[in-house]
């Protein structure tokens, strides 16, 4: 049970509320004996003195009180009682003696020259609060925590369900394919409650999400064998028809909208492969990835007149798939040199980042939150299909990189691909 898990806050609610009652209990206890000691005693002590004045102006040899709990002791002219030594010495008063080992409470009060003692033995009283006061408390402080325990063990039971179907779903590694769908059979709730209601929309839900994830990943795999027959037999009869009239330009159009199309399809046939089944990472050298991108992208940087380079500030090193970056590399490079109109593109190979860096037209802030968009283009994009900087992002997501963006008008964009 977490510190922070919905089991371990009730716990937690239901001590502090037996710890709340308690207090709340102890503090009346005692001031409930405060204010029995220092109002209703005294006042009753108060109260008999004056009962006993107003007998003894009557007649002067009436006898002092001399109960169970309450004992009278007078001194006058006439009458001189034993009066305790640690009594004779005090002031006039309501007080607490210490009296042969006892505390008990006494009232001193004198008329003339006449003085009164009244000594109040609380342990016979204490007793009578004890039987008739603090045992009924106690069952009641015993019904209060029983019903509370009670509470606390139906309150779990109600949540268990919810708390076992967290630990289900935090278990589950929903990036595996084999093991997405979560094994909701063991989360036990009772018939007709709001948790079984919610795992029975769960279940229905996870198998509605794993049909269409199928569906997806099936079409994308045979979308994209379908693709490449077509584009092998254009990108032939391409190089025929540049044999025959030359190369011209808009033979060259095409040929690159080729590579473009057959990068796409290569890119969601990977994404098809890697959804279903683990990629085989190795030890890259990612300098040496951008600088063979460099010699592959060239002809068509050349084509746009874009001056396409490398640079290196560090030497970078990943545990990854070569194609995933090739892939990902490319589709940012070519990206670039679409927008570039006929500026230059630089490939910067950075500690723990690849930076690609245009001088084209740049972008606002609407076209800047458009960017990573499916089907969404600049403006000054020759061809493409809106798609590949979505992928990249896709890819990033898949394997843990970080992608970030910035871009002036007028002055360029620059993407950078974060590994660590």
């Amino acid at each position: 049970m977490t510190r922070k898990g919905v089991q371990h806050r009730l716990t937690r609610v239901f001590l502090i509320q037996i710890l709340f009652i308690s207090l709340s209990t102890v503090f009346g206890v005692w001031a409930t004996a405060q204010i029995i000691e220092n109002v209703l005693v005294k006042e009753a002590l108060i109260k008999e003195a004056e009962h006993y004045w107003t007998l003894y102006q009557q007649d002067d040899d009436f006898p002092r009180p001399n109960t169970r709990h309450l004992l009278g002791l007078l001194e006058d002219r006439d009458t001189r009682d034993a009066i305790p030594k640690a009594l004779a010495s005090l002031p006039d008063g309501y007080q607490r003696v210490e009296l042969d080992g006892e505390t008990p409470i006494v009232y001193i009060e004198h008329r003339g020259d006449a003085r009164l003692y009244l000594i109040f033995d609380e342990k016979r009283v204490s007793v009578l609060a004890f039987l008739f006061g603090i045992l009924p408390l106690t069952v009641v402080l015993l019904v209060i925590y029983l019903t509370s325990f009670l509470g606390w063990r139906k309150s779990r039971a109600l949540v268990s369900p919810l708390v076992q179907l967290a630990e289900t779903l935090r278990h589950t590694d929903f990036n595996d394919p084999e093991q997405a769908r979560p094994n909701l059979e063991r989360v036990e709730a009772e018939p007709g409650s709001e948790a079984e209601v919610l795992l029975a929309s769960l279940d229905a839900y996870a198998d509605r999400l794993l049909r269409f994830v199928d569906r997806e990943r099936q079409f994308t795999r045979d979308a994209s064998h379908e693709l490449r027959t077509p584009l092998a037999v254009f990108r032939a009869n391409l190089e025929l028809l540049a044999k025959q009239v030359g190369d011209r330009p808009v033979i060259g159009r095409m040929s690159d909208t080729v590579d473009d199309m057959e990068s796409l399809v290569e890119t969601l046939l990977l994404l098809a492969r890697t959804e279903q089944q683990p990629v085989v990472e190795e030890e890259l050298v990612v300098n040496d990835v951008a600088v063979n991108l460099l010699d592959r992208l060239q002809p068509l940087a050349e084509r746009k007149q874009i001056r396409l380079q490398v640079r290196q500030t560090a030497l970078l090193t990943l545990e990854a798939s070569e194609t995933v970056l090739n892939i990902v590399l490319t589709n940012l490079v070519r990206n670039a040199i679409n927008y570039s109109g006929s500026g230059e593109v630089t490939i910067v190979v950075a500690e723990g980042a690849v930076h690609v860096v245009d001088t084209g037209s740049g972008m606002d802030a609407e076209a800047l939150a458009r960017f990573l968009k499916p089907f969404e283009r600049g403006d000054s994009s020759e061809g493409g299909h809106g798609l590949g900087l979505a992928i990249v992002q896709r890819l990033c997501e898949r394997f843990d990189w970080g992608l970030d963006v910035a871009s002036q008008p007028g002055k360029g964009t620059e993407v950078r691909v974060r590994f660590r």
